[in-house]
């Protein structure tokens, strides 16, 4: 017989211990199972596209573009060198010359008797700096004869000590229409040039249109 005290009587049914209510801490709440089915997913998707990608380059890393080349910078062939340009013919300068009518080289101021004529044998002429200005010139033979103007006809004649002499014997250069061709003006009548007459005779005359018959070019003296 069991001993109840009144007022503690147990509801019926009820079973007490491990059988009954559980006693233990509740376990704290999970993510619901549906989002963790959604992540496990995303993370499978990522991969597989990552994968693809790889798999699109060869399983190879990309190579970087080539930097283009400057234009600048790019290495030519070298050019063939120009080829020289002729040489300029001479020009009246203080030497020894052979001097020319224009366009006719095998022509040449020399000596007859005491004038001055043009002939087809050469005669050197010596070419100095002008007795009556420095900066134009005059010209002497062989023996120490220097053409001058007298009474406008062109003849040799041996140095005077006279301011007149001097400015006879000195004729200023001018440039001609071509490259290595030139004119002679008097330096005492400085609207005279040196001019070959038709019949080979030289004198200082004004100009005209004959203008080659003013022109000389200039050969050096073997």
């Amino acid at each position: 017989m069991t001993d109840e005290t009144p007022g503690s009587a147990r509801p019926g049914g009820t079973v007490y211990g491990r059988g009954g209510v559980d006693a233990r801490p509740a376990r704290p709440a999970g993510p619901p199972r549906a989002l963790t089915a959604i992540a496990g997913a995303g993370i499978v998707a990522v991969i597989g596209l990552a994968f693809v990608a790889w798999n699109s380059t060869g399983g190879k890393a990309e190579t970087p573009a080539a930097i283009p080349v400057p234009a600048s910078a790019a290495v030519s062939s070298p050019s063939p060198s120009a080829s020289p340009s002729p040489e300029a013919p001479p020009t009246l300068a203080a030497g020894s010359w052979l001097v020319s009518p224009h366009g006719e080289p095998g022509a040449y101021l020399t000596v007859a008797g005491d004038f001055a004529t043009v002939s087809a044998e050469p005669a050197a002429l010596t070419v100095v700096t002008g007795l009556a200005d420095d900066t134009c010139f005059s010209f002497r033979t062989g023996d120490d004869r220097y053409l001058r103007h007298f009474d406008y006809r062109l003849r040799f004649a041996t140095a005077g000590d006279s301011d007149l002499f001097r400015a006879d014997a000195t004729f200023c250069r001018e440039d001609g229409a071509e490259p290595g061709a030139f004119l002679l003006r008097s330096k005492n009548y400085p609207q005279h040039l040196l001019h070959r007459r038709d019949d080979g005779t030289l004198y200082i005359d004004e100009p005209t249109g004959d203008a080659a018959a003013f022109t000389f070019t200039v050969q050096p003296a073997g």
